[in-house]
C-alpha cells in the first residue's frame, strides 16, 4: 500500500474517531443535564393526576351540556354551506384548458 494511502486512511480514521466521540460527549452531557434539570418524579405524577383529573371533568361537563341543548329540542350546530360554488367559472375554465393541452388520454 503506497505511503500517502495509509496516510490518508490515519487521518480519516483519527477524524472519524474525534468527530464520534465529541458526539457521545455531547450526548452524555446532554442526558446529565437533562437529569439535573428534570422535576422529580412525584411532583411530576401529582400534577399528571391533577391534569387528568381536570380533562374528565371537561368531558363531563361537555357532555352534559350537550344532553341538555338535545333536550330543550335544539339541534347540533351545523356550519352553513358556502355562499359559492367550490370551484368558480375561472377555475373549471383553466382546468379544462390544461386538460386539454395535454392531449387524449389512452
Amino acid at each position: 500500500m503506497p505511503p500517502n494511502l495509509q496516510l490518508a486512511l490515519q487521518i480519516t480514521l483519527i477524524g472519524m474517531s474525534l468527530v464520534f466521540g465529541a458526539i457521545v460527549l455531547f450526548w452524555g452531557l446532554m442526558s446529565l443535564l437533562v437529569r439535573a434539570a428534570a422535576d422529580p418524579v412525584e411532583r411530576r405524577t401529582h400534577d399528571e393526576r391533577d391534569l387528568r383529573r381536570r380533562a374528565a371533568v371537561a368531558a363531563v361537563a361537555a357532555a352534559l351540556a350537550e344532553l341538555q341543548a338535545r333536550g330543550a329540542g335544539e339541534r347540533p350546530h351545523v356550519p352553513p354551506l358556502p355562499p359559492t360554488a367550490l370551484l368558480s367559472a375561472w377555475q373549471v375554465a383553466m382546468r379544462a384548458n390544461q386538460l386539454n393541452q395535454r392531449g387524449p388520454v389512452r
